[in-house]
């Protein structure tokens, strides 16, 4: 790439970005420039800080934190307990680990580490189990403690707030232990509590004036979260609870759908609020957070397929609800929302029949790290059971797969060959992205039915889509591409789905039917499991060209359906 290349490609990945990110970023710089020789110096100042605001830790509100997560399934320590760190769905250490700097690990398995969430779940399991796991676990937190103060990731401000929440957390399970008199409650439980809100408060101290505004997003917003956690749990005023709520109000619009449109940090940032709200005692600014926070339960529960799996748009791990049981236990008492179609998603649900169509524009401007070619990407579920599933969520910087993971070969969508929908590079940078515009949805005949086109970046490529799905669980597909070269329209199916042939895709003992009006193809492609593990997945492919192709699972013939939505797909196709 030449030099001219390079700087236009930064252009156009830097250009969109808000101006006051730009000054932030370099104030960010500058600052990670200049306090890594005095780093030892800083930590020990916040560690004093953090043991003076912690001998004023109030006893109700963490026994409420504590109360919320004894009410929600406790999380799962049994490789921790078997001797290994597995982090990012990796093994990357024994634990506890030799050294904390962790050599050969990822930048965000380094982070990971740090954020302490290995403690939240050995408090959990110690407090069902002997006292000798209280000591374990108090020496491996002196043991993380005394290295961390040489280290520079942990004190980045987003670990940092990460571990803010982490550590109260462990902390309130164990207030809420002193508070019912366990038998079981000894010096060495007070000793590991004392510890953590420490640890916990000398992560909180100065993070106002760290905040990633230079990054925005939900790095901003969890920085906030642990800010109001230490206003709540130790400190005074109530100004970090009244910026979280702006904050949520703003990265939560509309029908609720975060902003950076991947269900995933979705449901991560729900945890973390969930953590402040069971802190916030009840008033007035409580409630306005209360109806924000049922107003993003409420997104979550409309996207959520019948089998409790996340919809894999952008970097999105299926499986994220297995480990954050205060989502899962508020999913189960939250009534669906309405997603618009218009801003994060198309939903149509009929019992455990379930389509969902990623409508959101294709990267968030303040942050686009989190985005994928998934535009108009398509996942179905049949009988609570997933058809059609985007690939999954590989590992980030360090990993051999990030750049597949991103690309429209992970997702069920169009992709023209050779020019992609979305101009990614590096394991978090988008330069040059389009635009989803003309979405229309509408019912007809017990068909929810569903309208978009994508512009590629530039005006290059046309896509638009049609889909529709039945309350009897059969959907349709129709696609038609302007611009030029080759096109296919890609469903990866889901692992438990087999192709019998293009024609019939088999589920357990129930046999789905397929019909297209263009020859179809099998493949095989890479599935991302777990974030760790690699599979080989099938899928079927279709030619796309201006005339359109349509196919429909679940029975039903394509002729057939393209008559009964000749109307909006006219409309549509008007559009190319």
């Amino acid at each position: 790439m030449s030099l001219t290349d390079e700087a236009a490609l930064w252009w156009r990945t830097l250009g969109p970005l808000p101006v006051q990110m730009h000054a932030f970023r370099l104030a960010n710089d500058a600052r990670k420039a200049t306090w890594r020789p005095g780093l030892p110096v800083l930590v020990a100042f916040w560690r004093q800080r953090g043991q003076d605001a912690a001998r004023l830790a109030r006893h109700e509100p963490l026994v409420a934190l504590g109360t919320a997560l004894a009410s929600a399934a406790q999380p799962d320590a049994r490789t921790l307990l078997a001797g290994k760190l597995v982090l990012a769905g990796r093994e990357v250490a024994a634990f506890p680990p030799d050294t904390w700097a962790l050599p050969g690990a990822r930048p965000l398995e380094i982070y990971e580490a740090h954020y302490l969430d290995w403690a939240d779940a050995l408090v959990a399991h110690a407090l069902v189990q002997a006292g000798a796991d209280v000591e374990a676990l108090h020496t491996a937190l002196q043991g993380w403690a005394a290295q961390s103060a040489r280290l520079d990731k942990p004190w980045e401000p987003y670990p940092r707030a990460r571990r803010t929440l982490a550590a109260t957390r462990a902390a309130a399970r164990l207030t809420l232990a002193e508070h019912h008199g366990r038998d079981r409650w000894t010096d060495a439980h007070a000793a590991v509590r004392d510890l953590l809100l420490a640890i916990a408060a000398a992560a909180a101290c100065d993070l106002g004036l760290l905040a990633e505004r230079h990054l925005d997003g939900n790095h901003l917003l969890v920085d906030r979260a642990a800010q109001t956690v230490a206003e709540l749990a130790w400190g005074r005023g109530t100004r970090a609870r009244a910026a979280l709520a702006d904050e949520v109000d703003r990265q939560f619009p509309g029908d609720g759908a975060h902003v950076e449109a991947a269900p995933m940090y979705h449901a991560l940032l729900l945890e973390d609020l969930l953590t402040v709200r069971a802190l916030w005692p009840q008033g007035p600014a409580r409630m306005r957070f209360d109806h924000l926070l049922h107003r993003a339960l409420g997104w979550l529960a409309a996207a959520v397929h019948p089998d409790g799996r996340l919809p894999a748009f952008g970097d999105t791990d299926p499986d994220a609800l297995d480990t954050l049981p205060m989502v899962r236990t508020a999913l189960g008492g939250t009534a669906r929302g309405q997603t618009d179609a218009k801003q994060s998603a198309w939903v149509s649900r009929h019992g455990g029949h379930f389509a969902i169509v990623h409508t959101a524009p294709p990267a968030w401007t303040p942050q686009p790290g989190h985005a994928h070619a998934d535009t108009l990407s398509v996942e179905w579920s049949r009988n609570d059971v997933r058809i059609v599933a985007d690939a999954g969520l590989a590992g980030y910087e360090g990993d051999v797969h990030r750049e597949l993971n991103r690309r429209e070969p992970s997702h069920s969508t169009v992709q023209v060959l050779n020019v992609p929908q979305l101009e990614l590079w590096g394991a978090f940078r988008v330069g040059a992205r389009g635009e989803v515009a003309h979405v229309e949805s509408g019912r007809t005949d017990g068909w929810d039915w569903l309208t978009a086109v994508h512009v590629w970046p530039h005006g290059s490529h046309r896509h638009v889509r049609l889909c529709a799905h039945h309350a009897s669980g059969k959907l349709v597909v129709a696609d038609a591409l302007q611009g030029p070269g080759e096109a296919i329209a890609r469903f990866l199916l889901a692992p438990r789905v087999q192709p019998e042939s293009v024609e019939r895709l088999r589920v357990g003992r129930e046999r789905i039917a397929v019909s297209a009006s263009r020859p179809l193809s099998l493949a095989t492609g890479l599935r991302f499991a777990g974030r760790g593990q690699v599979l080989e997945g099938q899928e079927l492919h279709a030619p796309v060209d201006v005339h359109g192709t349509w196919i429909a699972f679940g029975g039903g013939d394509c002729k057939e359906m393209s008559e009964r939505f000749a109307a909006p797909w006219a409309a549509l196709a008007a559009r190319l």
